[in-house]
């Protein structure tokens, strides 16, 4: 009796592989995601603003001055003024003159609204001569001292 004995065959061991490059990607993708919007969360929602100086600032004659100083009531020629008064006091001031130029004023630290709600006020007293006024940059501007 012959018996041949047939030897199993090794089974091949699988080894599990997970492919993680789409899951890379996609925390990738996140990490940017997130780096991105967390830059948004702290902004203001006003705008801080600094008027600037200008090196060609002229003197204007003739001329009403709309003054705006933070925490202080508006001011036409160092009168002071309810802010929904400015377009009345500056048309008592020009004597109906509607070219008269008005020239506004305002410190850096105003506040930006305080400057649109008088510029508007301007405008809806049928002004359309303004100004926005700068001071003459100091000399250390103009040597470039304190530049980066």
């Amino acid at each position: 009796m012959s018996q041949t004995f047939a030897l199993a065959r090794p089974r091949r061991r699988l080894r599990p592989y997970l492919d993680l490059t789409a899951m890379i990607d996609t925390v990738f993708n996140l990490l940017i995601f997130f780096a991105v919007t967390t830059t948004f969360v702290g902004a203001p929602t006003g705008l801080p603003m600094r008027l600037p100086a200008a090196r060609t600032a002229q003197p204007v004659p003739k001329r009403i001055l709309l003054t705006l100083l933070p925490g202080e009531p508006v001011q036409v020629n160092g009168q002071a003024v309810a802010t929904d008064q400015i377009g009345a006091e500056i048309e008592r001031i020009a004597g109906g003159d509607r070219e008269a130029q008005v020239v506004v004023v305002a410190d850096e630290n105003v506040a930006y609204r305080e400057l649109v709600a008088a510029l508007d006020e301007v405008r809806l007293a049928d002004f359309h001569r303004i100004a926005l006024a700068a001071s003459p940059k100091a000399v250390e501007d103009r040597a470039g001292v304190g530049k980066p």
